[in-house]
């Protein structure tokens, strides 16, 4: 229903999926209005994954022969319209410039203020709010802030919780977020322009419905899937977050540890860098098992990440609930981190916080980490 058909002598088929926000265009809407159209009805499941693939579109290794067309992005569709594009004030005074020019009148060069401003700002965006049925909000989704129809798609699932990578670092698949359960949740429509956020007052219910009854283990429920799925996303985003930080206090010891050398401050403080680096990693290793060891399958203990990967085993794949197994992976990661967070208090708030004031006392050459002298 309120999708297109269309068939050619070329044996090709087109398709035009839910075009039913045309049946409310009218020409003073099309000159004046934002408008966010209503939402369908969205089915929820969890999508299949072919041929080992997380992306869509992905053949795995069937080669460029291997025919695929890309279907319609999965969950809830957000269609809307805007009568003219967001402008940064570049945008809007080079507009103002080109009337000018046209008249063949003088164009004043903008103040150095101006231009260092004009710099700064960030591309407009639209932004969809997504909350559920308390109102708590779920999801922040930036979308094009172009002229004319748009549409993006949430895809029923909250924010990944991963750490910060430059984008040269990012994995060609991304992590996604714990998977929403079926229900009802609402989209609002804003607008960011040079950092400033305003509602467009364009707000639209979202029904998420499952195709089937209840996809759980017996006893539980989609919301207690959810509860434990963001427990154990919590959790992964402290453990990937304290691994970053580590590296990067590591790195900061490298430099601490070069530039003492070749400075007048006592030796005894290599030594205690040196001490503070070793700490760290061993507290690192508990986080994430030990490159060289994992190599010869020799570990020590089970790391935090082991056991959160076997907490959230096939989370993309499935929605069922977790297992006892699950449960007890994740407490005795929970207990785990706990011991690795105390420690690392130590080292860091205490011991290289006191490392760094005697630098700074011993007039040693300014390092990373050390902020303004």
């Amino acid at each position: 229903e309120n999708d297109l058909v269309g068939a050619t002598f070329g044996r090709s088929f087109y398709f035009v999926d839910d075009y039913s926000p045309l049946r409310d265009v009218t020409e003073s809407m099309l000159r004046n209005d934002t408008v966010l159209f209503p939402v369908r009805q969205t089915p929820w499941y969890v999508e299949r994954r072919p041929l080992s693939c997380a992306q869509p579109g992905c053949v795995d290794s069937l080669g460029d022969a291997y025919f695929i067309a890309p279907n319609p992005d999965f969950g809830a569709t957000f269609t809307y319209y805007l009568p003219e594009a967001l402008k940064t004030s570049k945008d809007r005074r080079r507009d103002i410039e080109k009337e000018r020019e046209a008249q063949n009148q003088d164009v004043r060069f903008p103040d150095w203020d101006t231009i260092l401003d004009e710099k700064l700002e960030d591309e407009p965006a639209i932004l969809f709010v997504v909350r559920d049925g308390s109102g708590a909000l779920v999801r922040t989704i930036t979308a094009p802030a172009d002229a004319g129809f748009n549409r993006v798609a949430w895809d029923l699932r909250y924010p990944a919780v991963q750490a910060w990578l430059p984008e040269a670092e990012r994995p060609s698949s991304p992590s996604r977020g714990v998977l929403a359960a079926p229900g009802n949740y609402s989209v609002s429509m804003h607008s960011r322009v040079d950092g400033v956020i305003r509602d467009l007052e364009q707000t639209q219910s979202i029904e998420v419905v499952s195709i089937r009854p209840e996809p759980v283990l017996p006893g539980a429920s989609q919301e207690e899937r959810v509860a434990f799925d963001q427990q154990v996303d919590e959790l992964i985003r402290a453990n990937d977050g304290t691994q970053k930080a580590i590296a990067r206090l590591s790195l900061e010891l490298d430099a601490i540890k070069e530039t003492l050398a070749s400075s007048t401050a006592d030796p005894a403080l290599y030594t205690t860098a040196d001490s503070i680096q070793e700490r760290l990693h061993a507290q690192l290793d508990r986080l994430k098992s030990n490159t060289a060891r994992s190599n010869f399958k020799d570990w020590d203990e089970v790391s935090l990440s082991d056991r959160l990967s076997h907490a959230r085993y096939s989370a993309q794949a499935n929605a069922y609930g977790p297992t006892p197994a699950q449960r007890e992976s994740f407490a005795i990661g929970q207990r785990l981190y706990a011991d690795v967070s105390g420690k690392l208090d130590q080292l860091v708030d205490v011991e290289y916080a006191a490392l760094k004031r005697a630098l700074d006392d011993a007039r040693v050459p300014w390092t990373p980490g050390r902020g303004v002298q």
